[in-house]
Protein backbone atom coordinates (compact mmCIF):
# COMPACT_ATOMS: atom_id res chain seq x y z
CA UNK A 1 0.00 0.00 0.00
CA UNK A 2 1.37 3.74 -1.06
CA UNK A 3 1.43 6.00 1.91
CA UNK A 4 -0.87 8.29 -0.21
CA UNK A 5 -3.71 4.95 -0.10
CA UNK A 6 -2.82 4.79 3.54
CA UNK A 7 -3.99 7.94 4.50
CA UNK A 8 -7.44 7.76 2.41
CA UNK A 9 -8.20 4.69 3.60
CA UNK A 10 -7.59 5.72 7.34
CA UNK A 11 -10.24 8.68 6.61
CA UNK A 12 -12.51 6.15 5.75
CA UNK A 13 -11.67 3.32 9.29
CA UNK A 14 -11.57 6.49 11.31
CA UNK A 15 -15.61 7.44 9.67
CA UNK A 16 -16.20 3.85 10.64
CA UNK A 17 -15.03 3.99 13.96
CA UNK A 18 -16.87 7.04 15.04
CA UNK A 19 -20.35 5.86 13.57
CA UNK A 20 -20.03 2.63 16.00
CA UNK A 21 -19.19 4.72 19.31
CA UNK A 22 -21.44 4.23 22.26
CA UNK A 23 -21.63 7.87 22.17
CA UNK A 24 -24.40 9.29 20.13
CA UNK A 25 -23.48 12.61 20.10
CA UNK A 26 -20.10 11.15 18.61
CA UNK A 27 -21.72 8.93 16.18
CA UNK A 28 -22.19 11.94 13.60
CA UNK A 29 -18.50 12.71 13.81
CA UNK A 30 -16.70 12.43 10.29
CA UNK A 31 -13.11 12.72 9.29
CA UNK A 32 -12.69 14.60 5.73
CA UNK A 33 -8.80 14.13 5.19
CA UNK A 34 -5.43 14.51 6.48
CA UNK A 35 -2.52 16.39 6.10
CA UNK A 36 0.42 14.86 7.84
CA UNK A 37 2.73 17.56 8.62
CA UNK A 38 5.22 16.45 10.97
CA UNK A 39 7.46 12.53 10.27
CA UNK A 40 9.16 11.68 13.71
CA UNK A 41 10.14 8.24 12.80
CA UNK A 42 12.95 7.73 14.66
CA UNK A 43 12.37 9.80 18.49
CA UNK A 44 11.35 8.36 21.32
CA UNK A 45 8.12 8.20 20.76
CA UNK A 46 8.10 7.77 16.71
CA UNK A 47 5.07 9.72 15.38
CA UNK A 48 2.99 11.38 12.75
CA UNK A 49 1.81 14.59 13.57
CA UNK A 50 -0.63 16.71 11.30
CA UNK A 51 -4.04 18.13 10.50
CA UNK A 52 -7.20 15.82 10.09
CA UNK A 53 -10.43 17.10 8.93
CA UNK A 54 -13.21 16.20 11.47
CA UNK A 55 -16.67 17.40 10.76
CA UNK A 56 -20.02 16.61 12.27
CA UNK A 57 -23.61 18.17 11.44
CA UNK A 58 -22.71 21.27 12.33
CA UNK A 59 -19.57 22.11 12.21
CA UNK A 60 -15.97 21.31 10.19
CA UNK A 61 -12.76 21.95 11.78
CA UNK A 62 -8.48 21.06 12.00
CA UNK A 63 -7.93 19.22 14.59
CA UNK A 64 -4.73 18.40 15.27
CA UNK A 65 -3.89 14.11 15.10
CA UNK A 66 -0.97 11.74 16.37
CA UNK A 67 -0.41 8.43 14.36
CA UNK A 68 1.76 7.16 16.74
CA UNK A 69 4.09 4.16 15.04
CA UNK A 70 4.87 1.01 16.52
CA UNK A 71 8.86 0.89 16.07
CA UNK A 72 11.09 3.97 15.15
CA UNK A 73 11.82 3.82 11.59
CA UNK A 74 14.92 5.53 9.04
CA UNK A 75 12.64 6.72 7.04
CA UNK A 76 8.91 6.81 5.21
CA UNK A 77 10.05 3.91 2.63
CA UNK A 78 10.20 1.74 5.45
CA UNK A 79 7.00 1.73 6.91
CA UNK A 80 4.94 -0.65 6.23
CA UNK A 81 1.41 1.49 5.84
CA UNK A 82 -0.49 -1.73 5.45
CA UNK A 83 0.22 -2.69 8.48
CA UNK A 84 -0.84 0.58 10.05
CA UNK A 85 -4.22 0.55 9.37
CA UNK A 86 -6.56 -1.17 11.77
CA UNK A 87 -9.01 -3.78 10.61
CA UNK A 88 -12.64 -2.83 10.72
CA UNK A 89 -12.75 -5.65 13.07
CA UNK A 90 -10.72 -4.21 15.66
CA UNK A 91 -11.52 -1.05 17.89
CA UNK A 92 -9.69 0.89 20.68
CA UNK A 93 -6.81 2.51 18.38
CA UNK A 94 -8.22 5.69 18.93
CA UNK A 95 -8.80 8.73 21.14
CA UNK A 96 -9.94 11.90 20.68
CA UNK A 97 -11.19 15.33 22.46
CA UNK A 98 -13.26 17.26 21.29
CA UNK A 99 -12.59 20.45 23.07
CA UNK A 100 -9.09 20.36 22.19
CA UNK A 101 -9.57 19.17 19.19
CA UNK A 102 -6.98 16.54 19.05
CA UNK A 103 -6.96 13.19 18.00
CA UNK A 104 -5.07 10.18 18.42
CA UNK A 105 -4.34 7.06 16.43
CA UNK A 106 -2.17 4.17 17.79
CA UNK A 107 -3.18 0.98 15.61
CA UNK A 108 -0.75 -1.30 17.91
CA UNK A 109 -3.22 -1.20 20.92
CA UNK A 110 -6.08 -2.40 19.04
CA UNK A 111 -8.30 -5.27 20.12
CA UNK A 112 -11.51 -7.12 18.76
CA UNK A 113 -14.88 -5.84 18.56
CA UNK A 114 -15.93 -8.67 19.37
CA UNK A 115 -19.22 -7.07 20.88
CA UNK A 116 -20.12 -4.65 18.10
CA UNK A 117 -19.76 -1.85 19.88
CA UNK A 118 -16.63 0.64 18.84
CA UNK A 119 -14.84 2.12 21.81
CA UNK A 120 -12.68 5.28 21.65
CA UNK A 121 -10.02 6.17 24.71
CA UNK A 122 -10.91 8.76 26.65
CA UNK A 123 -8.54 11.54 26.54
CA UNK A 124 -8.66 14.02 29.89
CA UNK A 125 -5.50 15.60 28.77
Amino acid sequence: MREADFWFRLEYRLCHEFKGLAARRCQGLWCDGFSPDKYLLDDDLPRITGEAWIGSSSTMGQWQFTLLLPAPFESRKEIDWALLLPPYEVTGWMAFDEHRQYIEIEPAVAVPDSAGKRRAKPLFL
